[in-house]
Formats: C-alpha cells, sequence, structure tokens
C-alpha cells in the first residue's frame, strides 16, 4: 500500500445544528504519562480513519505532545511523576535579592531564561483554547493533565508578586549571559540576575498579561468542575495584578528581548479575562471604554505575544454579542485568508515573518477557529485552519514541523537542553551544539519555528531563526489542535482536512 497526501482547494459545506452532547465521551485519564523513549510509530499510523477511504491527523495525540514539550520547559523543583526522563529539578536557587523564591515557570524557548511577558502571554492563550475546546480534551482523557500544565507557570506567575506589595518580577535570567552558554539548565549553579518593577517603574503590559494568565486559569478550572480554592486564589491573585497594571500606565523596560511596542492590548486583555473569572461587570465596561477609546479596533498584524487585540475582539463578542465587534476582528480573518491580502508562501503557508514563521500561521489558525465556532463564516475559516495545519504537519512537503509526530519530522531543535547527552554527562560544544546527529533527546511535540517565505527550511540546531521552539509558538497551535479534534468528534470537520489515501 502506499500513501498518497492530497491538498484539497476550500470546498464550502453546510454545517447545521448544535453540537451533540459528549459530556459522557471522557476517558479515564492516563494513569501514566507518555514517556519520550517511546518507538516512534510509522507514517500512516500517525492518521486515524474517520470514514472509508478517509484519514485525518491524530489531533488528541498532537494536543497530548504539546502538552509534553510544556513539561519539558518546567523550571523548578519537578514533580515525582515528571514523564520527561532527560529532565530534572533545576534551578531551584531562582530568587530575589529580598529572599522572594521566584522557582518554577517555563524557560522561555531553546534557552534558560525565565520572561514572564511570552510566559504569560502563552498561559492566557492555553486558557483559552481549554475553554473554548474543552470536549476535545474530555474526549481525549487530558482535562487533569492540561490544568496540571498550566497550574505551573500560574503558580509561578503569583510568587512573582510578593504579597501587599506594588512589586512584581518579571524576568529570571540575563539573557546576554544565557545566550553565550550552551547547557543544560540543570547545571546551573550560579545566583541569577533578577529583574522587577517597583515604585513609579511603567509595566501595564507585562503585568497585565500575568493577570489574564491567572484569571484564564480560574476560568478554566472553574468550568472543569474542579473543586477547591484553587480557582479562587488565582482569581483573587489576578484582581490585584490588574489593580496594579492599571496604576503602572507603559511598557515595560524590557531589554533587547520580548520589547513591547504598545501596552494597551494587554490591559484589554486583562480586564476581559478578570471579567470573565469574576463576573464582576465594572471590568466589562472599563474594557469596553477602553477599547474605543485607545482605538483598539484596529487590524493587528498577527495574534501573537505583542498583540493580543484579536482575541480580545473574539471575547467582546461572545460577552456582548454586539456585532461590530465581530466585524472588527472578520477585517483581519478576511485578510487573512489566501488572496485577500497578507502573503503566502507558493505552497500555501499563510506568512508574516521569517523569525518563527509558523507562530504567525498558529495565531491565525486559532483565531479563525474560535471566530467559526461564534458563526463567523465557519466553512471558509475552519478549512484555512485545516490547509495550515496540514502544512505544519508536513502533507504537502517533505517535512513535518512538529517534532515527534508526521513524516520525517525536526530532530535539531535549537534547544538547550534536550541537545544535551543523559543527565550526569558533561554537556559540552562538542556533543551538543555541534553535535552533527539529532539532538540526543527527542522534544516531543514541539512546533519549530518554520520556513521562509519561499518555503526553504533546514533542520539546523544553530539556526535559532527557523528551529528554535519555544512557549508562544505552541501555545495557539495546542490550540488549533483541540478545536480540531472537538470538530472531528462532533462530525464537523471540513474536507481541507482529510487527507485521502489509495492503494496502488
Amino acid at each position: 500500500m502506499k500513501w498518497i497526501l492530497v491538498c484539497l482547494a476550500l470546498v464550502p459545506i453546510v454545517v447545521r445544528g448544535e453540537d451533540p452532547d459528549i459530556s459522557g465521551q471522557e476517558k479515564h485519564a492516563r494513569e501514566k504519562r507518555r514517556n519520550f523513549n517511546e518507538v516512534i510509530p510509522k507514517f500512516e499510523d500517525y492518521f486515524i480513519k474517520t470514514k472509508p477511504e478517509q484519514l485525518t491527523h491524530d489531533y488528541a495525540k498532537l494536543v497530548e505532545n504539546s502538552i509534553l514539550f510544556y513539561d519539558a520547559q518546567r523550571s523548578g523543583r519537578l514533580p515525582e511523576d515528571n514523564p520527561i526522563h532527560w529532565r530534572s529539578d533545576s534551578c531551584v536557587k531562582d530568587k530575589a535579592k529580598d529572599g522572594t523564591d521566584l522557582t518554577g515557570g517555563w524557560y522561555d524557548a531553546g534557552d534558560n531564561v525565565k520572561f514572564n511577558f511570552p510566559m504569560a502571554w502563552s498561559t492566557s492563550v492555553l486558557a483559552w483554547g481549554f475553554i473554548e475546546f474543552m470536549d476535545a480534551y474530555k474526549e481525549a482523557g487530558l482535562v487533569d493533565v492540561m490544568l496540571d500544565s498550566i497550574k505551573w507557570p500560574c503558580d509561578y506567575l503569583k510568587k512573582c508578586h510578593p504579597r501587599d506589595t506594588n512589586v512584581y518580577y518579571y524576568q529570571v535570567g540575563n539573557a546576554g549571559v544565557d545566550h553565550k552558554i550552551w547547557g543544560r539548565p540543570e547545571d546551573i549553579d550560579y545566583p541569577r540576575e533578577v529583574y522587577k518593577l517597583s515604585g513609579a517603574d511603567k509595566g501595564t503590559d507585562v503585568i497585565g498579561l500575568a493577570a489574564a494568565a491567572l484569571a484564564s486559569c480560574a476560568v478554566a478550572f472553574t468550568e472543569a468542575g474542579i473543586e477547591g480554592d484553587q480557582a479562587g486564589s488565582y482569581k483573587r491573585e489576578a484582581k490585584e495584578l490588574y489593580r496594579i497594571a492599571t496604576r503602572k500606565s507603559g511598557g515595560y523596560p524590557a531589554r533587547a528581548y520580548y520589547v513591547n511596542r504598545k501596552w494597551e492590548d494587554e490591559q484589554l486583555w486583562a480586564a476581559l479575562w478578570v471579567y470573565l473569572a469574576t463576573g464582576d461587570k465594572d471590568y466589562l465596561e472599563e474594557a469596553e471604554e477602553f477599547y474605543e477609546s485607545k482605538g483598539l479596533w484596529g487590524r493587528s498584524y498577527a495574534f501573537d505575544w505583542g498583540d493580543t487585540r484579536e482575541g480580545s475582539k473574539l471575547l467582546l463578542y461572545k460577552i456582548t454579542n454586539n456585532t461590530m465587534y465581530k466585524m472588527d476582528v472578520m477585517k483581519f480573518l478576511e485578510a487573512s485568508m489566501r488572496y485577500s491580502g497578507f502573503k503566502y508562501t507558493p505552497r500555501g503557508l499563510y506568512f508574516r515573518a521569517d523569525w518563527g514563521s509558523l507562530r504567525y500561521s498558529a495565531g491565525a489558525s486559532m483565531t479563525a477557529l474560535v471566530a467559526a465556532k461564534y458563526g463567523m463564516n465557519p466553512n471558509v475559516y475552519r478549512e484555512f485552519a485545516c490547509n495550515q495545519t496540514n502544512y505544519m504537519l508536513g502533507d504537502n512537503e517533505n517535512h513535518s514541523f512538529v517534532i515527534g509526530y508526521g513524516t520525517n519530522p525536526p530532530c535539531r531543535p535549537h534547544h538547550r537542553a534536550s541537545s544535551c547527552p543523559d543527565l550526569g554527562a558533561e554537556c559540552t560544544n562538542t556533543n551538543s551544539m555541534q553535535y552533527p546527529g539529532c539532538n540526543h533527546h527527542e522534544l516531543t511535540g514541539a512546533l519549530v519555528g518554520g520556513p521562509d517565505g519561499s518555503d526553504q527550511w533546514s533542520d539546523n540546531r544553530g539556526n535559532f531563526i527557523q528551529n528554535e521552539v519555544a512557549c508562544d509558538y505552541n501555545a495557539p497551535f495546542q490550540g488549533v489542535m483541540a478545536g480540531l479534534h472537538q470538530l472531528k468528534i462532533d462530525g464537523n470537520l471540513p474536507p481541507a482536512c482529510y487527507i485521502l489515501h489509495t492503494e496502488v
């Protein structure tokens, strides 16, 4: 049997009726998390039959693998059930000069720095995808695993604001120092530089994102029916951080990395999530007034860590049912469709920039799927997400861009920890960064940066523009995989997602 991958053109379909009730379909949570040592399946094992002669990608597996990627990014003391055998406790001495414990959180990308700005954005987007497509997580038996995943950064973000102060710690690790050293985080045994906001320092954006992350996690825990005070704890901290953020009007003092050109969109994103967590209409009224007064209705360059506007427009429409917000987000989505304005590569990738090109495709695709769920041009927007997903998973290329999945996936990501030998063995440039083979450990589930505007890409560890991984790359990607899995179990998956095969 030979497998033939066919790129389908956009085919309008009609979707009618309500989503079926699948509350009884939730599987028992897995007793043990999948270990990275598993043998990679054959190519055809990555697809599952949905109808005779039709296959789709295994979106549930992709969601699970993405969660494993975030497990691999964990900093601090790891739990006993840590599924990543090549990771151990690291940076357990992270703390401020006053002794504030700053352990935990996620390492940002292929480095060992903890940047709160993209970490908080990623957490809020992951929580948002979980909330919108919770049935997908239930069917896959991943609810508890996902809540545990987003709890990790939220607990760290809480630590970054010492109680009863206006202090907020927004970064641990000097990026300039870190990027000169190629090594695993477990080997870091020196005090790391800590960056904070206090007094008259501005920082609405970075503190607002922390508030949004905690508030969205509070909503996620509540809607998942988790009892106890976890949601309440996050809600209280989100309210306090939002209060501080609104009094520090302006952008935080980023140093070379994650420099933010504006701060108003983060305050809007925070206000909406705090409203959803608390139900206090004062936050909604403030958000709507801020949206108008700051002119946040404009079309974004992209939905990514630096611009949350398109996500906020979708939340505003969901909350208010005001068609103004619907039209505003559709301006971005309509321009994102092929032949409508934004650039595409010759092979069909929605393309915004060379550095981490797939993050933009994933961000637009998640925006499209949520918009489609809210009734906006569902056929076209869902097929757009399918086509972009198929590109990322390698259906029309010679390779997948997701580590550990599909045909010929990346195996040399720009990622320090996975490139180093087993724990206990010395990690040197010769046996890691300059090692000609695949990384010593598979970073399962990670989406690499992606190709250039001409579809050119190489599996080169030294190419951080195309082959680095990052928490903010995977956040919308995971949302897309969950959204497509929910469409599949509801029976609403567009034809563009099917991968036809035949025997020759």
